[in-house]
Order: C-alpha cells, then structure tokens, then sequence
C-alpha cells in the first residue's frame, strides 16, 4: 500500500538511509498538509500525542483525590494527561529506571505547571518493597513509599531544589540522623538529613567528587529534595503493597505498532518472547501495587499478540482475582482469540467473550493511527 505525503529531497544515499539510526534523511520541499513544525511552539500548552495515547488515560477514569501509579511513565504525555483529568488533584505517582527520563517527566509536568505528579527512579521489576526495612541501630537504610509518606510529601510542598547528590547510605550512616517519621509501627517512615560533616566530605574531597562523577556517569545520580529547610536524600526502593487506586503500566514493548517503523526487521522471535516476559514480570509487580477494588490499564504499542493478549491470559489464568471490564471510550477494535505459536510453546490468547473487552488499533485501519493495545482490569478481593 503507498500512500503520497509530499515530495522531499534525499540527504543521503539509499545505503545510508538504512545504516544510519538517527537524522534527517529526505527533506520535504513540498507537503499535502502544509503545517509547520510544533517542537517548541505553545510549550506547556500543548503536548502532542498519538489517539490510542490519549484513550489510555480515559481509559484508566482517574479521579480527583486518588493514588495513581504510572509504572513506565517517560517521557510523561500519559501522567500529565492522567493529571489533567484528575484536575491536578491527587497524587500521580510517575516512575522509570533512567534518572535523565525520571527528570524528563519532572521538566514536562514543571512545563504543564501540574503538581499533582510525583516522579521516583524505581526499578518496576522491584516496585513492590516492605514498609519498613531498619537496622539494628534503628535507622531506615530504604523507604519504601506508602500513602502516608505520599501525603506528607504533597501537605510539605516538596519540590525538588536541582542539586545532585549521590551518596553511599550504608557507608555513611553515621553521618546521617533520623529527623522526621510518620508514627505508626508498620507504616513508619524515616528520612536521613545530611549533616555538616557528610556535605563537606563529598564537596571539598576531590577523590570522592571524582567516585561520585564515576557513579552519576554509570547510574544516574539521586536528587536532592528539601524538607522545611533542610536537605535528604529520599532512597527509594519501591511502594508499599496496595498502595494506589489505580495502575497504568505501559512497558517497553518491540514498538511495532509506530510508524514510520523503517527497521522493524531488526525484532526477531527470540526478542518478542523476551520482550513478553519481561511485560509479565512487570504485571506481577503491578497487581501487587493495586489495591483491591482497584483498576490497572495494560497497554502497548506493539501489534504482537505474545506481548498483548498472551500477556493477558498469563495475567488472567495467574491471578484469579483479576477480570477484563468494559472500556469508555471504545473506539478500537476486538482482541485476537485461539492460540499463538511463539516458537517454543503454544500460547493461549483470548477467549470468545473477553475479546470485545480489549481494544486493539492497527495501522492500517480506518482510525489511521498507530499500532495500540489497551486493556483494563478490575482488582477483586483476593
């Protein structure tokens, strides 16, 4: 199928099309929609996204005064959208393992001048922490974030300062005292203040400015967030189980579904089944988070059926208290039923009756959008 979008000049060769992964390759001289670029015009007034984007986050029906997780959350378009329906009043928990994309998120939400968004670095594989992980000296080495913690940090007006630390807890505990816990014995939280020793050690030592350097190069630094005056650091390990009212986790995914999708050929079967254990994973994590009574949305980008509707059957077939429910809006169409041979085994995708509950969009259907899946649950009491 060809479809004409305008004419354009090639910037490289045929050969160099396909080498390079980034650039401009063809210049358009002439367009059918003659519109002109929107990076950077309206910033903070206007985020561009894809439909199916757009219909997740209606999907999921926040409301104001809820606990929202947003597992995979960069670069943010769906957290700020979650935010807006929420009327920035809640608490939007936004998450990824890169410290650059969690400040990504904070720059977008800073932009759209929401409030409500609160992002972590967090390992999504180990989201589901204890509450309380203390030494023998009585010191919280991690926090675990539960609702009490959440809403301290949204009744202080906590707001990151910019300033990069990274610090070794363990090593330095010492150094660090205890200042502020919410009472309770398994919902405490304790929080480290940095004392005057400890500041002057990391700024003024040039070695250990050098190890830091090393570390922030290869891990991502930790930021710096200030308590009525003072600085800690917030080490954040994961969430309390049944911490939040509402799920989206939209993993990383093979990304068939986007388009223009000029290297889709580099995925192979091994690459899809690993992408869908992956996805898996992610899910026992995200049903943990929720609590009962709750809802999560599981999205993708991708057209594979390993990484929607098998991932779904594992998710149903595993958790017994889980249920597919209806969605609104419904605009894509229904999910695929039978079986799947990824190669190894046979996986079972949907049935005949859960197939309209599910929402899949393809590239070339008549909605003209990229490639999509989205599916909501319901968190029954287990």
């Amino acid at each position: 199928m060809h479809c004409y979008i305008g004419k354009g000049r090639a910037l490289l060769s045929r050969t160099g099309m396909f080498r390079e992964s980034h650039g401009v390759a063809v210049e358009m001289v002439e367009r059918v929609y003659n519109l002109p670029p929107l990076h950077g015009i309206l910033e903070g007034d206007i985020f561009l996204q894809n439909l199916p984007s757009i219909l997740t986050a209606r999907v999921l029906d926040p409301q104001q005064g809820e606990y929202v997780l947003d597992m995979c959350a960069a670069p943010g378009g769906k957290a700020t959208a979650l935010a807006i329906l929420m009327k920035d009043k809640g608490i939007i928990v936004a998450t990824d393992r890169s410290h650059n994309k969690v400040m990504d998120i904070k720059k977008l939400a800073k932009e759209m001048q929401i409030e409500c968004i609160r992002a972590y670095k967090v390992d999504a594989l180990k989201a589901v922490q204890p509450e309380m992980n203390s030494s023998e000296n009585g010191l919280c080495e991690k926090i675990c974030i539960n609702r009490q913690f959440l809403d301290f940090e949204s009744k202080q007006s906590v707001q990151p300062r910019g300033e990069i630390i990274d610090l070794d807890l363990e090593k330095s505990s010492r150094n660090c005292v205890p200042e502020i816990g919410i009472s309770g014995k398994t919902n405490a939280v304790q929080k480290y203040v940095v004392t005057d020793t400890l500041i002057k050690g990391t700024q003024y030592t040039s070695n250990a400015k050098a190890r830091k350097e090393g570390r922030r190069m290869k891990n991502g630094p930790k930021v710096t967030h200030s308590y009525q005056g003072h600085d800690a650091m917030i080490c954040v390990k994961g969430f309390a189980p049944h911490t939040f009212d509402k799920v989206l986790l939209d993993p990383p995914c093979s990304a068939l579904g986007l388009r223009p999708r000029l290297f889709a050929g580099e995925e192979t079967i091994e690459g899809l089944r690993q992408h869908a254990n992956y996805q898996r994973r992610l899910f026992d994590q995200a049903v943990q988070l929720c609590r009962p009574g709750g809802y999560i949305v599981y999205s993708t980008c991708t057209i594979n059926p390993g990484e929607n509707e098998a991932v779904l059957r594992y998710a149903l077939d595993t958790y017994k208290y889980l249920s597919l429910v209806d969605q609104n809006p419904y605009l894509g169409e229904p999910g695929l039923t039978g079986t799947l041979d990824d190669g190894v085994s046979c996986k079972e995708l949907l049935k005949e009756e859960e197939k309209h509950l599910v929402q899949r969009f393809n590239p070339s259907g008549p909605l003209d959008t990229i490639g999509f899946f989205i599916a909501k649950f319901q968190v029954k009491p287990n």
